[in-house]
């Protein structure tokens, strides 16, 4: 059984010869692929994932817009801003929908398809995942918004609240009609984002993202689908009040699972959503990769594979990406856990 046959099976609750595991969202950052070219001899982020031997391979928008737009920063992968950095936003005191409007948004032009075909013929045994970047609905407002102005908006002006998710839908959907067409020809999977979770809540409700978030990521997710592509849903955090609202609109798999957040313990989780919901993630990185031993991740490992184990859904990757504290052999360690795991 190859890797895209491994994953496909694994998002669809069949069996397979070995879980399959990836590095979370294909990333290969700058410490990790100094320890394996200290170690190894390896030079770029593609051999590190060759040799671990991952079973993803991402894939992500061409830019072809001006050089390095502001606005442009908002659907730019991997770029996410913290919470203090979006104290006060640009549109904090917008209270007319032409405000939100006249805002210099990103024109979904700038986005385009990358080459599917290339990146299949360069990995025919992988399963291949549609990375438009980082778009998110929740997470642009809190941007645009301001953190708190973003979350009195929703209660004290609705309406101007949602008219700024409608704009940021519009975009999305407008990127997504033009590349998924091209995408759905060779990649398996695709991938969408948000946050709107700390490790202990969800930061706005779970009735307020039903109303202002799920109509519009139902949406996004209803087009992938059509074109044939299973849904990677991307929010760190404690998420579990939202999980049911995600299957239902057809999402296949929560990715980040973080099993230190509240609720999302792998027995538990394993128990209520599975054979209903995949999980990717699982191996936490703010102590089990970072100061752990790679006896210790092994352990883990094997300890979420074995809470799935009666319903499958599982894949094993790190649960965050990018932490210069995550060692590099405990990452080995990670992968070569899964193919030392054996079912009691």
């Amino acid at each position: 059984m190859d890797s895209r046959q491994r994953v496909l099976r694994t998002l669809r609750f069949e069996a397979t010869d070995r879980p399959p595991y990836d590095l979370m969202e294909g990333c290969v950052w700058p410490e990790l692929l100094e320890y394996y070219r200290q170690n190894y001899g390896l030079e770029t982020a593609d051999q590190v994932l060759d040799f671990l031997d991952t079973d993803f391979r991402w894939t992500f928008l061409e830019y072809l817009g001006p050089p390095a737009p502001p606005a442009a920063k908002l659907l730019t992968a991997g770029q996410a801003a913290s919470s203090k950095a979006v104290a006060v936003g640009p549109l904090a005191h917008a209270s007319s929908l032409a405000e939100i409007e006249a805002y210099p948004w990103p024109d979904p032009a700038w986005f385009g398809p990358a080459d599917y075909a290339l990146a299949r013929l360069r990995w025919p045994d992988k399963a291949l995942v549609f990375c438009p970047g980082w778009m998110p609905l929740f997470w642009t407002a809190c941007e645009l918004f301001g953190m708190q102005p973003a979350m009195t908006k929703m209660m004290d002006e609705p309406e101007i609240f949602e008219a700024l998710v409608q704009r940021q839908h519009a975009i999305v959907m407008d990127i997504l009609e033009r590349a998924a067409p091209a995408a759905s020809r060779y990649c398996d999977l695709a991938w969408l984002g948000d946050d709107f979770a700390h490790q202990q809540n969800m930061l706005i409700s779970p009735a307020l993202w039903r109303r202002f978030i799920k109509p519009y990521l139902a949406e996004q997710v209803s087009l992938l689908r059509r074109h044939g592509m299973l849904v990677l849903f991307h929010s760190c955090g404690a998420v579990r009040p939202v999980l049911p609202d995600l299957a239902e609109i057809g999402v296949n798999a929560l990715l980040v699972f973080q099993t230190t957040a509240r609720g999302l313990d792998a027995s538990s989780i394993a128990q209520e959503f599975g054979g209903k919901l995949a999980f990717y993630g699982g191996i936490d990185v703010q102590h089990t990769l970072s100061s752990g031993t790679p006896q210790e991740v092994e352990q883990a490992v094997h300890a979420n594979l074995r809470a799935f184990a009666g319903c499958g859904g599982y894949i094993v990757a790190n649960s965050h990406h990018t932490l210069a504290s995550i060692r590099g052999e405990n990452i080995t360690a990670m992968c070569q856990a899964v193919k030392t795991f054996k079912h009691e």
